[in-house]
């Protein structure tokens, strides 16, 4: 009897589709690496099964590490069984089992993205088989998505862009550490090495996305450095309402400036005072009656935020609980795994239109959990749960990319039996998604101007009139240097008088850019966008950063485990290590556009295309190939610039 043969990328997950399917996995199953019954047989991998092999595979020589060998470009690429012991055996029950004469169908089940698919193509193409395939595409662990992925699953051949794209963003990672790895070492390790007093020549590590990150990092740090900061002075009265009897502080405002249009008005530019000028305006200012010139009352409305997506997850975490992001990307994994939340490794924001007939499901679930139940409920009263001009907001199938963003499934948890980082997590997920049901906001605000003499003093009152969604957050903080008020300052009434009780003299210096922590980083690299200037390509790359939400912590990781960065274990605050900054003054001297997000952003930009079927494999790989010989020429050329360069 024919049976069907499915492929999950970790045994965790395997489970799940065990459920489905019929199957109780035993511990005998575990260890022959599969489990199966009369229809259907399901195995994993664990990862990664297959890798790209290194140079000497092509050649021999290629064991030593010489420039005149490079670049190395293979006309076609050598893949391996990763060496290990565990690996290699389940690989080997994988390829049987997909050569077996009674399975006729192999079902893909690897995690639904660019890196789960190129996990499973790996080992499907070293398999030797040519058995039909089809791919299990779902966006959360729960019973009922999986049996509607399997029974809507497609050809495998309908994500051959996918893969497409999988496979040469391997190759060009291949590429760039190979070839700049090599070129560099053996063109400055030795140099290096004594700057730093090691015995043996120091391997220089380039990577696509890593050189890049690290040179983010070290800018911001010589940036930090070479800070000259700037002490200005700012004027604040105290003033006495007359009629009212109400006291209040404003902040001196420089006079506003009449544009080219009389109409038109704008602030001067130079906001900074120096203390004489700050002393100037107080002594003359000093004795002089105030009036109240204007009373402006408005009430201002907050929208809910958007929805997780991976980067704001763990930027959202790390602000709160100080995670490192790596350590949020595996609790956000073990989550999906138990089926409590949809697919972590996200770039959305935003919902789907086909997941919405799912909400009521995921709320009722929720309701039923004490510690959100009372949040649920709040939204029941708000009326009927409908897409309405608000939460429309929260959907949109064109910003949708392979899923749509992090929110919490149907599935019911005790949240107190999960370890309290991964409980964390997850009520931190569940109170963003219960928030965008919630109504925007509401704050009442006044603005309050008085005048001494034709100076300007501006005081801000903000106070809550409605929560709304911040039922669920918190507040969130006034802005630093806004000067608030909590006065009752509506009550002050256009040209009352007051009288001024005294003035301060405020004085401030001006602060360098703050180090990144390791979520800020990741940020940055989801928005690489925001580097560059030139407005076409940005709008080109917007929706592409520096890597993907499956690789951004596990760079930054590397990085920091070879020693190029360092990571504060309590603030997750990220500076470069000194031989992470050598390595950046060396990519400087001849490669400078390595250290660019513009590059790296254009090449993942590409990747995209294939992906989307905008551009071939083979235009992308002439395009890679090129860049690649060109730049070894160029770096080689400028060996005789390391004189110059700085030795810190």
């Amino acid at each position: 009897m024919a049976k069907q043969l499915y492929i999950t990328e970790k045994p965790s997950v395997a489970n799940g589709f065990a459920n489905v399917l019929g199957l109780e996995i035993s511990k005998s199953d575990r260890g022959r690496g599969y489990a199966e019954n009369n229809q259907v047989i399901i195995s994993w991998c664990f990862g990664h099964l297959v890798t790209m092999a290194y140079p000497e595979a092509y050649d021999p020589a290629y064991k030593s590490w010489r420039v005149e060998h490079l670049p190395i470009i293979p006309k076609e690429y050598k893949y391996i069984v990763i060496d290990n012991a565990g690996t290699k055996k389940q690989f080997e029950v994988i390829k049987q089992l997909m050569n077996r004469h009674d399975v006729d169908m192999i079902y893909s089940c690897t995690d639904s993205g660019r890196e789960g698919e190129y996990i499973f193509r790996l080992v499907y193409q070293l398999s030797g088989t040519n058995k039909p395939a089809k791919r299990v595409w779902i966006s959360s662990q729960t019973d009922e998505a999986v049996k509607k992925g399997i029974d809507e699953a497609k050809d495998i051949r309908e994500y051959d862009s996918l893969s497409q794209a999988a496979y040469c963003r391997a190759k060009e990672d291949w590429l760039f550490g190979m070839n700049f790895s090599r070129i560099y070492t053996c063109q400055y390790g030795k140099d290096l090495s004594a700057r730093f007093k090691e015995d043996k020549r120091s391997v220089i590590a380039i990577g696509r996305v890593m050189t890049c990150v690290l040179g983010l990092v070290v800018e911001r740090e010589l940036e930090i450095r070479n800070f000259v900061p700037k002490v200005h002075y700012g004027v604040v009265a105290e003033f006495i309402s007359r009629e009212s009897g109400i006291s209040y502080k404003g902040k001196w405002q420089p006079k506003k400036i009449k544009g080219p249009d009389p109409t038109e008005e704008h602030e001067s530019e130079e906001k900074y005072l120096s203390q004489e000028d700050a002393q100037e305006i107080i002594e003359r200012l000093k004795g002089q009656e105030a009036a109240v010139k204007k009373v402006e009352v408005k009430v201002k409305k907050e929208q809910p935020p958007l929805l997780f997506n991976l980067a704001e997850l763990q930027s959202e975490v790390n602000k709160k609980f100080k995670l490192p992001v790596d350590k949020t990307l595996e609790i956000a994994q073990s989550l999906y795994e138990k089926k409590l939340i949809s697919y972590p490794r996200t770039d959305s924001r935003v919902l789907s239109s086909d997941i919405i007939k799912e909400i009521p499901k995921v709320l009722n679930s929720l309701a039923a959990n004490a510690v959100f139940k009372d949040f649920v409920l709040r939204i029941k009263d708000f009326g009927k749960l409908a897409i309405n001009k608000s939460t429309k907001r929260f959907v949109n199938d064109n910003k949708v990319t392979d899923h749509y963003a992090i929110i919490p499934t149907y599935v019911t948890t005790d949240i107190s039996r999960l370890d309290v980082n991964s409980r964390n997590v997850y009520s931190l997920i569940v109170k963003r998604f219960l928030a965008i049901f919630y109504p925007q906001a509401e704050y009442n605000t006044v603005k309050v101007e008085t005048e001494i003499t034709g100076e300007i003093f501006v005081t801000n009152s903000k106070t809550m009139k409605e929560p709304g969604w911040k039922e669920v957050y918190e507040v969130t903080p006034a802005k630093d240097g806004e000067l608030i008020s909590t006065s009752p300052l509506h009550l002050l009434i256009k040209k009352e008088k007051c009288a001024v009780m005294a003035f301060d003299l405020e004085q401030k210096e001006t602060k360098p850019p703050s180090r990144f922590s390791d979520a800020s980083l990741v940020l940055t690299m989801e928005k690489a966008g925001k580097y560059i200037e030139n407005e076409e390509l940005r709008e080109q790359i917007k929706t592409c950063g520096i890597g993907t939400s499956a690789t951004r912590s596990g760079i930054i990781k590397k990085l920091k485990d070879i020693g190029y960065i360092r990571i504060n274990p309590k603030t997750q605050i990220v500076s470069p290590e000194p031989k992470g900054e050598a390595i950046v003054d060396y990519v400087r001297l001849s490669a400078k556009e390595l250290l660019n997000p513009i590059l790296t952003a254009s090449w993942e930009k590409g990747l995209l295309m294939i992906q989307n079927n905008e551009t071939t494999e083979e235009v992308f790989e002439e395009k890679l190939n090129s860049y690649i010989t060109r730049t070894i020429e160029k770096v080689k050329k400028n060996r005789g610039k390391l004189a110059n360069t700085p030795h810190g």
